[in-house]
């Protein structure tokens, strides 16, 4: 079902849990915030944002690719990486191709999970095209974002519109 929150739009299953479109309903719920036993101790986030946004995808890549590699945890698994770089490469495309540019780029790393914002030119929602024939080029790629992410959410902004999506660090929230 989706909402709206302050002018933003959100996706809720029917737990009431924030949910991107187009994922199974079942989907884990983000990590809590510390609870007994931790003492209340939390690890502060760790971010990169950049008044001036990536010129590529490939750039914008590298900066959460420099923020992963700085994660002081565990290692991480190569395919929540792959994962965490292609949504932001799909992201970045999305915003130059569609969205007029992009107008502010910000990366973080907050507890068990990475949070991605990018702000484009145009105030157009992102929307997948139907699709009228297998071999027609494009469409895979905010239906992929979607998937991946753990929570979506579009908000209008100055001139155009930023996207942020939250994503987990563990394999399936493990």
């Amino acid at each position: 079902m989706a909402t709206q929150r302050g002018g933003s739009t959100t996706n809720e299953a029917a737990t009431g849990h924030e949910q991107p479109s187009g994922t199974p309903r079942g989907t884990r719920a983000a990590p809590s915030p510390p609870g007994p036993g931790t003492h209340g101790h939390r690890t502060p986030p760790v971010s990169v944002a950049h008044e001036q946004g990536p010129g590529t995808a490939a750039a914008a890549r590298e900066r959460v690719r420099g923020l992963l590699d700085g994660h002081a945890g565990a290692p991480l698994a190569p395919r929540v990486v792959g994962d965490i770089l292609l949504v932001t490469s799909e992201l970045v495309t999305n915003a130059l191709r569609h969205g007029g540019g992009i107008a502010a780029f910000h990366a973080e790393l907050d507890g068990g999970t990475v949070r991605i914002r990018v702000t484009d030119r145009s105030p157009t929602p992102p929307s997948t095209a139907a699709r009228r024939r297998v071999t027609t080029p494009g469409g895979f790629g905010w239906p992929l974002v979607q998937r991946l992410s753990r929570s979506v959410t579009v908000t209008p902004a100055l001139g155009g519109k930023t996207v942020e999506v939250v994503l987990l660090l563990t394999p399936d929230g493990a």
